[in-house]
């Protein structure tokens, strides 16, 4: 047990092998339940009781993380501090499944399919005989979860203003704090200092300011992409609504 929750790599963590296909397919599957029940558990009257266990669970993910960092005698505010697009997407939707804020919801959603990215592209060497791999993986898809909860349960639909909110505060967040802190601090949250085992890696190795430009501009087509689902919606709505 003691060698479970170590920090020593045991099974090394491969990419697109059996342990990585195996998170794949549970967010796939997870978003599949949530998406046929949600008729169903919005006329049980449980959506309260789901909210609360879904941010529940990722309070105790997070809480988690924090311990097996601290008794592992690994911590620092330079690297550990709670400060990535992950964990801002994480306590937000917490504060969603516990309010039903709408006005969080429409801001962090954008930021949610960070959890996706992760799990598609995890930055870890942790496998499947260590706490750390199961922390990662399932921490990320339960924040994922939450939004895709309250966007087919509870229909909490994101619009153009939405997006246009959720870029314009990702932006200030990445100038304001963490480009300065990654910078000062050396540290490398968001991947803003270097790309470690992520998509970013395409930028790297033509200049620093070339890098964030890349970063930044990867990150907005991505929730582009990530909206055009749902832009697509809206826009046959209204058709609907005006024939």
């Amino acid at each position: 047990m003691k060698t479970f929750f170590s920090d020593s790599v045991g099974i090394l963590f491969r990419a697109w092998g059996i342990y990585h296909y195996i998170p794949i397919f549970l967010v796939i599957f997870g978003v599949c339940l949530i998406f046929l029940f949600r008729k169903k558990i919005r006329a049980s009257g449980k959506d309260k009781t789901i909210r609360y266990i879904l941010g529940s669970i990722g309070i105790v993910s997070e809480i988690s993380l924090q311990l097996w960092i601290f008794l592992n005698g690994n911590y620092n505010l330079r690297e550990n501090l709670p400060i990535g697009l992950c964990a801002f997407s994480l306590f937000m939707g917490i504060y969603v499944m516990f309010t039903k804020s709408y006005k969080v919801f429409e801001i962090a959603y954008f930021w949610a399919i960070g959890g996706v990215v992760s799990v598609l592209f995890p930055d870890i060497l942790f496998g499947p005989d260590r706490f750390r791999y199961y922390q990662f993986l399932f921490g990320h898809m339960i924040f994922f979860f939450m939004y895709m909860y309250m966007l087919f349960v509870n229909q909490y639909i994101p619009t153009w203003k939405s997006f246009k909110k959720s870029f314009i505060i990702l932006l200030f967040i990445v100038v304001v704090i963490i480009i300065p802190v990654n910078n000062i601090f050396q540290s490398n949250f968001m991947y803003l200092l270097e790309p470690g085992d992520t998509p970013f890696t395409l930028f790297w190795g033509n200049g620093y300011i070339l890098y964030l430009i890349g970063c930044i501009s990867l990150s907005i087509l991505v929730m582009f992409v990530w909206f055009s689902p749902i832009a697509l919606y809206l826009k046959l709505q209204k058709k609907q609504k005006s024939e």
